[in-house]
């Protein structure tokens, strides 16, 4: 399965994430972050599609800003690419042990923590 909803982030991440999203056309951050993201797979089971997946392109909103392990599918031999592209070589495992060593939470977990009730109220630029 790929990009899933509820995967564990760093701080560092997270805020790459919402400089992104600063970066990107406020409605087009609305369309995307409003679809419903509760998929089909197999049969009558079901997963959530992560939060910056744009589900009428397949596209990642902040694709610039994605986390490690987004950026590790295709590049090691346990995450292929799920869309066959195989990229510039990179040497996956460069910091790999520090980074796991860092404190993780998902988006939202970081979001709270930052005091922010929802998403409206993160992206609020007023």
């Amino acid at each position: 399965m790929r990009c899933t909803d509820g995967i564990k982030i760093s701080r560092a991440e997270y805020d790459r994430i919402i400089e992104e999203l600063y970066h990107q056309p406020l409605s087009q951050v609305h369309r995307i972050l409003q679809q419903d993201k509760v998929r089909p797979w197999f049969e009558e089971n079901t997963y959530t599609a992560c939060l910056f997946l744009d589900l009428d392109t397949g596209l990642c909103l902040i694709y610039p800003a994605r986390p490690l392990i987004c950026r590790l599918f295709g590049r090691v031999t346990h995450l292929p690419c799920p869309e066959g592209k195989v990229p510039a070589d990179l040497d996956a495992y460069d910091g790999i042990h520090e980074y796991y060593r860092r404190r993780r939470a998902t988006f939202q977990e970081w979001m709270q923590a930052d005091g922010f009730r929802n998403l409206d109220s993160l992206l609020n630029r007023g």
